[in-house]
């Protein structure tokens, strides 16, 4: 099974749904602001994908939080994310124990096939 983790109203988040669709791919999404990713699976897949793939420190959640300025260690910024999970890099796909992030849509569709 496919999940797609992001937000509604997420630009990218709906072009992946988009394309999973239209490639007649199932796929379970899951909102991060109602559904927040648990702190175990978080780490998961930042271990591997890496926090600088997984954070999107160009985004404006992590501009308005000023995070940039802080100086922070990886563990901080992992809390910020793991608490501010908007952050996340969009889309955050998931098949079995594998993880894909962003957008790329021959990427996404070699990754869920």
């Amino acid at each position: 099974m496919v999940i797609v983790y992001g937000v509604p109203q997420c630009q990218k988040t709906r072009k992946t749904k988009a394309l999973l669709e239209a490639n007649g791919i199932e796929y379970e999404f899951i909102n991060v602001k109602k559904q927040p990713i648990s702190r175990e699976q978080l780490k998961k897949i930042v271990d591997q994908l890496g926090l600088a793939s997984v954070l999107n420190a160009k985004g404006p959640t992590y501009r308005k939080l000023g995070l940039k300025d802080q100086n922070l260690s990886e563990d901080e910024l992992f809390e910020w994310l793991l608490k501010e999970q908007g952050m996340i890099t969009r889309p955050l796909i998931q098949k079995g124990e594998a993880y894909w992030v962003g957008f790329d849509e021959q990427g996404i569709l070699n990754f869920v096939k």
